[in-house]
């Protein structure tokens, strides 16, 4: 791939990425090689619930994604397997049903680093005012600073550097592991994120300055655009991305009450084939 060395820069002025079209799959995987991500158009005007599951079938069909792959989190609570994302009165779940923003993250909270390669997310209902998905080349920025600060960039290396814990009501569960792993081709699997779920485990002075270099990068980093894109998905666009290899944050959204926001969610442990 050429993530460690593409840049958004071009595409922040649009905010909305490389959109193609749904019927011409080739266009979607170049998007994907290129930038780690694509948005795909419905060819239908307007969109229903119905619609966006056909529609993320073609995709799932025409990427070789396999089918949605359900997170450990949730294995025990009979969670569908496209989730929707939209807000709910009275669920105890933290971000998916509100309105709240997000920070960074990826998905798949327990998962190992690189499990969840692949997630779509098809928006229904755009909110009324605000809901842009943030996507940061998170591989390029630890590139950056492997060149420019070893040390600091080993630390993130670490199999014991980052915990993230479960925020669900009445579910204790803590996933350790590294922030970046080489997979062999130039590129960096990730797990980074800096929000409520995360907790850095440094072992001595040492390796605390090391980590805290190593964040202040990417604080300095993550809104330049070149490596970062905010995306504010129209109904019947669906936003493809890697999702082991880029981290995404949403901003806060006000609703319609009438027609609330609505964006259907799928997690896949397969790449996109990006070859036809």
């Amino acid at each position: 791939m050429q993530l460690t060395t593409s840049s958004y820069t071009h595409l922040t002025a649009h905010g909305r990425g490389p959109l193609t079209d749904l019927l011409k799959p080739d266009e979607t995987r170049e998007a994907l090689e290129t930038f780690g991500f694509a948005v795909t158009r419905s060819p239908s005007p307007t969109v229903s619930t119905a619609d966006a599951h056909r529609e993320m079938a073609v995709i799932r069909a025409d990427l070789d994604l396999g089918e949605p792959y359900v997170p450990l989190l949730y294995r025990e609570s009979d969670q569908p397997t496209v989730t929707e994302v939209t807000r709910k009165a009275g669920s105890d779940h933290p971000v998916f049903h509100t309105g709240a923003a997000q920070g960074w993250h990826t998905d798949g909270l327990l998962e190992d680093i690189g499990t969840i390669r692949t997630t779509l997310l098809y928006c229904v209902r755009p909110a009324h005012r605000g809901g842009r998905t943030a996507l940061l080349n998170a591989g390029r920025v630890f590139a950056e600073l492997r060149a420019d600060d070893p040390e600091a960039a080993d630390v993130l290396l670490s199999d014991t550097i980052l915990g993230r814990r479960s925020t669900l009501p009445g579910v204790e569960r803590e996933a350790v592991g590294p922030v970046f792993a080489d997979l062999g081709d130039g590129t960096y699997a990730t797990r980074y994120g800096e929000g409520r779920v995360e907790r850095w485990h440094p072992k001595g002075p040492a390796q605390r300055a090391a980590l805290d270099r190593a964040l202040r990068h990417f604080r300095a980093r993550r809104s330049d655009p070149d490596v970062r894109i905010d995306l504010l998905l129209g109904a019947g666009q669906c936003l493809i991305f890697r999702n082991d290899l880029l981290s995404h944050s949403r901003e806060d959204f006000v609703d319609d009450p009438l027609r609330p926001r609505l964006l259907l969610r799928s997690l896949h442990t397969d790449a996109p084939r990006t070859t036809p």
